[in-house]
């Protein structure tokens, strides 16, 4: 169930407070205290502000614009001759406009507003909503009604003619006379049948001060009912602000950020020094890719001149579709040619003389890949040995024959290939 907590501002230092839900209902009683005490009491309820109705004028010129923000720029030239103080020290709401293009307008001193919401947020409450106490008087269709309180006079006639009002309570008679109620009639004649009909709220203290002068209206009015409140008129304006809540005055300047604009203050700096290591972070990446780009070029250049001593036969390195891949080429042919030609064989050979001890070579020819030698050995074994190990490195070793001389064996060996 949704909860609000509807704090009141009573004075530049203390408060009255209560909890109502969803359908207005009052949770808690009402409570008055500092604004600290205020915050502890709202917890992570949602928040709305109500400001005195003495310092909030309310209006409802004709202006001829429909969207909000044409209508908070044309409100105050609607507005400037009908108002005491300079146009520029005031902030104006507005609300939605009626079929006639009447618009109801809120305005209050901008340094009031900011000093309210200052005490407010100090005290770590931060309302969603901040209205005057004219503005949740409880409408009535058929009724004007009356609040009564600590002096003052807070009244709401039916219709939108009439804007609500707030007036001083002495003398109640001359108050409820602006509010268009009639004056007492002093005789026992019946009221005319066009006369209001009137709804008076009032906490008990308050109605036993002002019950002669409201009684005395009776005759004269169509109806009168009496409700008293014995918490005063804080539950009935609390239960307003949900069930049917006018507009805010936290509008243009003042109005409620929400989602990444309102936590955007508290990731400001944060988020600029993140933007300031990313800005380095890619300025290192970029020189070090230029200092790779620069130790790339020299070394192309380095391989193009290198490659003009090892291809002599190509003309201009430059002009190679890719030097590095002729280099390696060049380098696979010359490695195969070490590997699988005479220097191939001969390594291999002597490899394998030295696994033959007392073998020597005697003679040795190279021809198209065929190494035809002479081998001194101690015996055939010494031989026969070095055939297979020959053969065990990839090449194709043929004894051609062997023969006794004294107490040695010469042998012939042919050697081809290699892999």
């Amino acid at each position: 169930m949704a909860e609000t907590f509807v704090v009141r501002l009573v004075a530049p230092d203390s408060a009255e407070w209560l909890v109502v839900d969803a359908a207005g209902a009052k949770l808690t009683n009402v409570s008055t205290g500092t604004f600290a005490d205020a915050a502890v009491a709202a917890g992570t309820r949602r928040v709305v502000a109500l400001a005195p109705a003495t310092d909030v004028l309310l209006a409802r010129p004709e202006v001829p614009a429909r969207s909000a923000q044409k209508l908070r720029q044309l409100v105050p030239f609607a507005l400037e001759e009908s108002l005491a103080a300079d146009v520029e020290s005031l902030h104006f709401a507005v609300g939605r406009p009626d079929a006639d293009r009447r618009v109801p307008v809120a305005a209050v001193d901008r340094a009031r507003l900011a000093d309210w919401l200052s005490t407010l947020r100090s005290a770590g409450l931060a309302p969603s909503a901040l209205y005057a106490e004219t503005q949740v008087v409880p409408a009535n269709p058929g009724h004007t009604v009356v609040l009564l309180e600590a002096g003052r006079v807070l009244a709401r006639a039916p219709g939108e003619e009439r804007l609500p009002a707030a007036l001083e309570a002495e003398p109640l008679v001359d108050a409820l006379a602006v509010l268009g109620l009639p004056p007492a009639s002093g005789g026992a004649e019946a009221a005319p049948e066009s006369a209001p009909h009137v709804i008076v709220y009032a906490a008990p203290s308050d109605w036993e001060r002002y019950r002669d002068a409201v009684e005395a209206l009776r005759p004269a009015l169509g109806s009168l009912k009496v409700q008293l409140l014995p918490e005063g008129t804080l539950p009935l304006l609390a239960a307003t602000t949900v069930v049917a809540p006018p507009f805010s005055l936290l509008q243009g300047e003042f109005a409620v950020r929400q989602g990444f604009s309102a936590d955007w203050p508290r990731w400001r700096v944060a988020a600029g020094l993140a933007g300031a290591l990313l800005a380095l972070h890619l300025a290192t990446l970029g020189v070090d890719w230029w200092r790779v780009r620069a130790a790339e070029r020299a070394a192309d250049a380095e391989l193009v001149a290198l490659a003009a001593q090892a291809l002599p036969n190509v003309g201009d390195p430059a002009r190679l579709p890719s030097v590095r891949a002729a280099v390696d080429a060049r380098l696979r042919a010359a490695r195969a040619s070490v590997s699988g030609g005479l220097v191939g064989s001969l390594g291999v050979l002597a490899s394998a003389a030295q696994q033959a001890p007392g073998t020597s070579v005697e003679s040795l020819s190279y021809r198209d890949g065929v190494t035809d030698l002479t081998l001194d050995a101690p015996d055939v074994n010494a031989i026969d040995r070095i055939q297979q190990l020959v053969a065990a490195n990839g090449y194709q070793a043929e004894m051609q024959g062997a023969e006794q001389r004294e107490q040695r064996y010469r042998g012939r060996l042919q050697v081809r290939g290699g892999t």
